[in-house]
C-alpha cells in the first residue's frame, strides 16, 4: 500500500482546473529544474525520478531538463534562482530544493533572497539517520559508546547549513569529541570519504541512507548506525522512520540516555529539535521564482499532485529511493514553511547562530 501522505488542501480546486490556455503555454517548452546540490547525490538523484515522469503529467507536455548548482550548503541556487541569475522565463524553471529553513531563522548573510516569497508547489518530508565507521567509538562500538570518542571528523556541507548545525548540537549535547570537514558536494562524494577513512561520521535522509550508505557502507560492514533524528509532537511524542526502527535503529533521544542516564534536555537539545523538525515536514521544497505566474505555479502544483497516481514513477521512485515519496501539496507546504519561520525563541535563534558560526 502506498504511504505517500499527499494533504490536499481547500485549494486543490483551483490547482486542478488548468486552462486550456495553459497547456498551450507549455507545449513545445523546455521546463528547468534546478537541483541545490551536485550530480550523483541524493537530491539529484530523487530529482531525476521527477524530471524523468513530471512532463507528461503538466498540461501540453514539456520536456524537463535539470541544472545541478552546488554551493554554500545549497544556498547558491536557492539564491540564484530568487534573485533571477540565469533565469530567462519563470514560469518554465522550478527549483528542486533541499531545504535549509534555519538560514531564515537566524538571519544568514549567506541568504540573500526571502524564501517565502518563493510560491511553493511541493514539500517532501523526511527524518535523518546518523552513521559512521565502526572505528570511529571505542569499546565494544554500541551506538552510546560514542559519548566517550574524541576524535570524530564528521562530513559537513557548509558551516551555516542545517546539516552542519545539526551535526554539531548532536555532538556537543552528547559530549563527543569533534570537528566538522566542511565544503563536501555531495553524499556520494562524502561516502566516499568514509570508506576511504578520510571522515568517520555522517547524517543523512533516510532516502539517501538507504540508496547509498547501506548497500556501500553498512552492508560491507565498513560503517554502522548510531541513531535517528526524531520530530517532537506538540504533545511530547517521538515520530520518526517505521522502517528505522524496524531495523532496530534508535532514536537519538533512547542513545544519549544508555550513554548519560538520562534523556537530553536544555537549549542546545531544544535548538536541535527545530532543526529536526523542520525538516520532518519540509525535507526538501519544490518551488517557482517569485516572478512565476499565477496561472504556471497552479498546474505545477496540479502536476506534483497528479505525479503521486503515477505507477512507473512510484514504482521507480521506490526502486532508487527504497522508499515512497512523503509529500504535502504546494498550499500546505506554503503554510508549513509560514509556520516554521515563526520560531521566535531567542536563546534558540542564538544557540543556532553559534552553531553557524554567525556570532564568532
Amino acid at each position: 500500500m502506498r504511504k505517500s501522505l499527499t494533504l490536499l488542501s481547500i485549494g486543490l480546486t483551483a490547482v486542478l482546473c488548468a486552462s486550456s490556455a495553459q497547456a498551450q503555454f507549455f507545449k513545445g517548452k523546455v521546463i528547468t529544474m534546478i537541483i541545490n546540490y551536485g550530480a550523483g547525490g541524493n537530491a539529484d538523484t530523487e530529482g531525476r525520478i521527477f524530471e524523468r515522469h513530471l512532463g507528461k503529467h503538466i498540461e501540453g507536455k514539456p520536456t524537463i531538463i535539470v541544472q545541478n548548482v552546488p554551493g554554500a550548503g545549497g544556498l547558491t541556487a536557492v539564491n540564484q534562482m530568487g534573485l533571477g541569475i540565469g533565469i530567462r522565463e519563470p514560469n518554465l524553471t522550478i527549483g528542486f530544493f533541499t531545504f535549509n529553513p534555519i538560514a531564515v531563522l537566524i538571519d544568514d548573510p549567506g541568504l540573500r533572497v526571502k524564501v517565502d516569497t518563493f510560491p511553493m508547489v511541493a514539500g517532501l518530508g523526511a527524518y535523518y539517520v546518523a552513521y559512521g565507521r565502526k572505528d570511529a567509538v571505542p569499546g565494544e562500538r554500541r551506538p552510546q559508546d560514542i559519548a566517550r570518542a574524541k576524535d570524530i571528523n564528521a562530513a559537513g556541507y557548509a558551516r551555516n547549513s542545517s546539516h552542519d548545525i545539526r551535526l554539531r548540537l548532536m555532538f556537543e549535547i552528547m559530549g563527543t569529541g569533534h570537528k566538522v570537514v566542511t565544503g563536501f558536494q555531495s553524499i556520494n562524494a562524502v561516502n566516499v570519504a568514509i570508506e576511504q577513512n578520510e571522515i568517520n561520521f555522517m547524517v543523512s535522509t533516510t532516502p539517501g541512507y538507504e540508496t547509498q550508505a547501506y548497500p556501500n557502507l553498512i552492508q560491507k560492514g565498513i560503517a554502522m548506525p548510531f541513531w535517528q533524528l526524531s520530530a517532537l509532537t506538540p504533545e511530547g511524542k517521538l515520530v520518526g522512520s517505521d522502517k528505522l526502527t524496524s531495523q532496530g535503529i534508535k532514536f537519538f533521544e533512547e542513545v544519549y540516555q544508555d550513554a548519560h542516564g538520562k534523556l537530553p534536555s536544555g537549549p542546545k537539545y531544544q535548538a536541535l529539535k527545530v532543526t529536526d523538525n523542520m525538516s520532518a515536514q519540509l525535507a526538501r521544497i519544490v518551488a517557482m521564482p517569485p516572478g512565476a505566474s499565477r496561472e504556471a505555479v497552479e498546474e505545477m502544483r496540479r502536476a506534483f499532485v497528479s505525479i503521486q497516481g503515477d505507477k512507473d514513477f512510484l514504482d521507480e521512485y521506490q526502486r532508487l529511493i527504497k522508499m515512497d515519496p512523503v509529500m504535502i501539496s504546494g498550499v500546505d507546504a506554503q503554510k508549513s514553511l509560514s509556520d516554521s519561520l515563526k520560531v521566535a525563541i531567542a536563546d534558540v535563534k542564538g544557540i543556532l547562530r553559534e552553531a553557524a558560526g554567525l556570532n564568532e
